[in-house]
């Protein structure tokens, strides 16, 4: 059946329509995590949550006792909850039970399955018919902007259209790190208020502006010293080192487009409006960029890649990460 949105689901179980499997599927691990959470509240809704809500990884041990688990009746409550996350590392005898049970699911049971495959068609066939799926894909545009929106109201804080632009301007889409920032705004102003852009200016860019812009010149003049006591700044002011690594990344981006830019002979104007930055950053961008040829700053880019994949698979400290990052952008490429 076609994915629905969540505002979908959750009028259904408003009208008190429980399904037997949802499956939340795409690449953005927030709204996994934000719509696991609001629909086994809903569905466990006045139940004894310890009784009635089970959380398994997907690998065989955990599909066997999760479909076990979801067989059996709920305890004092009309509906149970089992959620298996991480379908798509499932080996294809597991996908068959699973399947097996999409075809017979038990009624008193609310399967929900996740998986960060980004297309529906991924999911086994059994479940798209079978199952009430839930798109979790990475938010941009007018989706990002309502998202910004909602989350805000769930903390009672209304923010205004320009106040959201505002909060968006200088942030990538992750929505781990948005809503950290968001926390932060919502407790800056308090509850019943209002956020607008001199709130976001306040609270969002202030010190951290200095120091992104510090950071950024320290890497591109490669200056090795420097870059690690604006680094250790940073993560002493509390900054999440995904943050700071998403700062690295944003100027490795801005340096390649600058450096497109001027080969195309744009004026320095030109550049900082199209790229949305103060003009005396944008000049030492150029310059930056002047020292590093395309192939250069595409070989910095691929250490960036390594250093987010490190991140998620190595047992290294995030600071440790981000040091070795920091010195392989300053070193001689």
């Amino acid at each position: 059946m076609p994915a629905q949105s969540i505002r979908q689901v959750l009028r259904r179980l408003e009208q008190q329509q429980i399904d037997t499997i949802y499956v939340l599927f795409g690449e953005e691990a927030y709204l996994h995590q934000e719509y696991l959470a609001i629909l086994s509240q809903r569905l466990l809704e006045g139940a004894p949550r310890d009784f009635n809500f089970d959380l398994f990884q997907a690998d065989s041990d955990g599909l066997v006792e999760a479909l076990s688990l979801a067989r059996t009746l709920p305890m004092m409550a009309s509906c149970r909850v089992v959620v298996l996350q991480g379908i798509q590392q499932l080996r294809k005898a597991d996908v068959r039970q699973l399947e097996q049970y999409a075809e017979a699911p038990s009624e008193s049971t609310a399967l929900i399955c996740t998986s960060t495959d980004p297309e529906i068609k991924k999911v086994p066939r059994a479940l798209q018919q079978n199952a009430v799926t839930i798109a979790c894909k990475r938010l941009s545009g007018d989706q990002l902007h309502d998202w910004v929106t909602r989350t805000a109201a769930r903390q009672q804080v209304r923010i205004s259209e320009a106040a959201v632009e505002a909060f968006l301007q200088d942030q990538d889409n992750d929505l781990f790190l948005l809503s950290r920032e968001l926390d932060k705004l919502c407790t800056y102003v308090g509850p019943e208020a209002d956020i607008e852009p001199v709130d976001v200016h306040a609270v969002c860019y202030a010190s951290r502006q200095q120091s992104i812009f510090a950071l950024s010149d320290a890497l591109g003049s490669r200056q090795i010293p420097r870059a690690f006591h604006v680094l250790e700044q940073l993560l002493q002011q509390g900054e999440a080192p995904l943050l700071v690594f998403s700062m690295i990344v944003r100027h490795l981006r801005l340096l390649w487009s600058v450096k497109a830019l001027t080969q195309q002979r744009q004026d320095v104007g030109h550049i900082a409006k199209t790229l949305g930055l103060p003009v005396h950053v944008c000049r030492q961008m150029i310059t930056h960029s002047r020292q590093m040829s395309s192939a250069q700053i595409q070989q910095l880019y691929q250490t960036a890649v390594e250093a987010d994949l490190a991140f998620k698979s190595t047992n290294k400290s995030p600071q440790a990460v981000l040091e070795r990052l920091v010195l392989a952008l300053c070193s001689d490429t």
